[in-house]
């Protein structure tokens, strides 16, 4: 037999169901399942004739160059290793009995029952159970691979630390005649846990007011006060402060313990938010609006130095910038620029407007007419305000709430990112906190720079230089790309002249006096008269909206009643004390008004004494049926009946005669009543009283003339 073919038969073994000549494994393969390096068992076959280390011998033979050995030489626990690996049945989870298991009468609604207790136990329990039924798998598939207990036993025991034969007994009894797929919560440790040691209910609560405060005490100094209490009050020992920790943490829900110790904002952060979904707008159905003072000190022309305030106007559906406006604080007019911008560039109007709550855009230029942010009312003679003029909605954000603002407040982290932080030591930071200790207003950059750096900006970021846009209904496109593509099929909605004239960031509802003005104060240039041009259909003493040019106020205020255009106001300026020719000029355009006012009189009435048709009223009755609803609501007195005829006659002597019968019948004199004493008395002490007021009246007099 050749040294090729020689195969060294030591001594044969039939074990786990092999045969002597089973399985002859490779090198490599014995390597990888004892851990050994491959030279050594190589060696082994070689010089020493298969014997290893521990008593061992290989059983091998040589194929060719190489060396193989066979299964059923090597230790137990390794040739249990390989069946488990090579000889896994078809279904993993093997039942102690098949035949038992088919006869086993299930109680579904007991099992779920289980179950649902066994999900609401803690991970390192389940762990556990997971552990134990992988255990008793691996060892009844040894035992049905033809291991005897006692070495199956032993091979899991060095393979798993702390299983004894009683523990694998236990296992197998608990979860004899019960379903395999139960198991894993037949096996889950009934571990309780620690006694729960009780608390005074006083002593808790005292220790969970102070405790839930915004202030955050440390939990320290909260249970120390609790146990001053307890000895003060008698509640009896109380447990550690980890107790009362532990039951603060199971017992108060999550919500709860942020209310109490973080607030009601940071409780609404921790709470789950909407998704919008933006394709469900159209371009152009929504705009957006916000402010931000930026983080850099600028240089202005008149040499002050300030962080600057910026608004951006954004079409909410590609999240694309259609103006921005910087100045040094911010205002209505600021706002009002930025509209006027986004609408020449875009050629149309929002069917709605989300704005901010501040004062920039809660004016009345801007949204009078519509609902307050902050009592949701319309106010009674409010002036228009151009997006109430235009027919644009007004959508308020939530107060301190800037995911109700859209992105826009993502946006200004760009911002920060790319300009306010590049510019060295003028950037302030967002904060206090975070102000770098270089900052100093003497490196204020000019304005003009930082609007150049800031536009740049605006402008990469639309084109997508700083990378795709990856918010919602983007598509994986920049914001002007996506707004090019969704105007191909839009309809744009054009804004009128009028609406562009009107929009101005100053309006006042003003009542027309009666020398013809309307009086304002505008800042900046104070008490302002403006004065109706004469052929404008206004009267006095009816209100009506002024839109004057703060930036010029003599140039001439726009007149609105409600919606409606009236004209133009001309600004009236003060006239010198001593210009006698713009006096002159008054005299006559007041003598030209009255005399103009006269003429047309005059001519009405000519027209109505020439006219062809007089006006006389017909001597006819009413009609029956208005005369009779007529006397349904008067109520009229009762008419007198005349006497049949008048037979009675005053004679001249004052008798009266009767010319039926002939009877005279004589008046009585009227009594005269003789003067008394009484009367007499009276009328004595009235001219006494009357002689008595003009004798002091007339020492006054003299006393008054003396004294002069």
């Amino acid at each position: 037999m050749s040294k090729s073919t020689q195969t060294k038969t030591l001594h044969v073994k039939t074990i786990a169901g092999f045969s002597g000549d089973d399985v002859w494994l490779t090198i490599t393969d014995v390597s990888n399942l004892t851990g050994l390096n491959p030279a050594t068992i190589r060696e082994a076959c070689s010089e020493r004739n298969g014997s290893y280390r521990g008593g061992g011998r290989y059983t091998y033979r040589k194929e060719s160059k190489r060396y193989e050995i066979l299964l059923t030489s090597l230790p137990q626990s390794i040739q249990a290793k390989y069946w488990l690996e090579h000889h896994k049945p078809q279904q993993p989870d093997l039942p102690t009995d098949d035949e038992n298991q088919e006869n086993i009468q299930v109680e579904h609604d007991a099992y779920e029952a289980i179950a649902d207790s066994y999900s609401r136990k803690s991970a390192g329990i389940k762990e556990n159970a997971i552990r134990r039924v992988n255990i008793l798998d691996e060892y009844l598939k040894l035992l049905k691979g033809g291991f005897k207990k006692e070495i199956a036993l032993k091979i899991i025991q060095s393979h798993h630390k702390g299983i004894s034969k009683a523990t694998l007994w236990r296992w197998l009894q608990q979860v004899a005649n019960h379903p395999r797929q139960y198991w894993e919560v037949i096996l889950a440790p009934d571990y309780q846990g620690r006694t729960r040691t009780e608390i005074h209910p006083r002593a808790w609560d005292f220790f969970y007011t102070n405790y839930g405060q915004q202030s955050q005490p440390d939990a320290t100094v909260i249970y120390r006060e609790t146990c001053k209490e307890a000895k003060k009050n008698e509640w009896g020992e109380l447990p550690s402060l980890k107790t009362f920790l532990r039951r603060w943490d199971s017992n108060v829900p999550e919500n709860e313990k942020i209310l109490l110790r973080q607030g009601k904002t940071a409780l609404k952060e921790s709470l789950p938010h909407l998704k919008r979904d933006y394709t469900t707008f159209g371009i152009h159905q929504r705009w957006e609006s916000d402010g931000r003072k930026a983080d850099v000190f600028c240089l202005w022309p008149d040499g002050t130095i300030s962080r600057p305030w910026v608004v951006v106007i954004r079409e909410l559906r590609t999240r694309m910038p259609l103006a921005i406006k910087v100045y040094t604080n911010t205002n209505a007019e600021l706002v009002v620029d930025a509209l006027k911008n986004a609408v020449l560039l875009t050629g149309t109007m929002p069917e709605d407007f989300s704005l901010d709550n501040g004062t920039e855009y809660s004016n009345n230029a801007l949204n009078g007419g519509q609902k307050s942010p902050f009592r949701y009312t319309v106010l009674k003679n409010q002036p228009i305000g151009i997006l109430t003029r235009m027919g644009i909605n007004t959508i308020w954000a939530t107060p301190y709430h800037g995911a109700a603002k859209g992105s826009t407040e993502s946006w200004w982290n760009v911002v920060a990112r790319n300009v306010d932080k590049l510019c060295g030591a003028a950037y302030t930071g967002s904060n206090a906190v975070n102000r770098p200790e270089n900052c100093d207003k003497k490196h204020a950059i000019p304005i003009e720079e930082y609007a150049k750096r800031l536009s740049s900006c605006v402008v990469a970021w639309a084109k997508g230089e700083f990378g795709k846009h990856r918010g919602h209904g983007m598509n994986g496109m920049s914001p002007l790309e996506l707004y090019n593509h969704l105007m191909e099929s839009h309809t744009r909605r054009p804004v009128s002249i009028e609406h562009m004239r009107a929009m101005r960031p100053l309006v006042f509802r003003r009542v027309l006096s009666k020398q013809l003005v309307f009086q304002m104060t505008i800042p900046g240039f104070g008490q302002v008269e403006y004065t109706p041009q004469d052929n404008l259909a206004v009267k006095r003493g009816y209100s009506y909206d002024i839109l004057p040019d703060p930036s010029d106020p003599t140039e001439p205020a726009l007149i609105y009643d409600g919606a409606v255009y009236m004209g133009e106001a001309i600004s009236k300026a003060y006239t010198p004390f001593l210009d006698k020719t713009a006096s002159g000029e008054t005299w006559k355009g007041r003598s030209s008004a009255i005399k103009k006012a006269g003429v047309a009189i005059k001519e009405a009435k000519e027209r109505v004494k020439n006219a062809e048709v007089i006006l006389n009223v017909a001597e006819v009755g009413l009609p029956d049926l208005l005369q009779s609803s007529l006397l349904n609501v008067l109520k009229l007195p009762p008419e007198k009946q005349p006497e049949p005829d008048d037979h009675i006659r005053i004679q001249e002597d004052g008798s009266i005669l009767n010319t039926q019968t002939g009877e005279i019948t004589k008046r009585n004199a009227r009594p005269i009543f003789p003067e008394t004493t009484i009367d007499k008395a009276a009328e004595e002490r009235e001219r006494e009283l009357k002689e008595l007021e003009e004798k002091v009246a007339n020492e006054r007099l003299m006393r008054w003339k003396n004294g002069n």
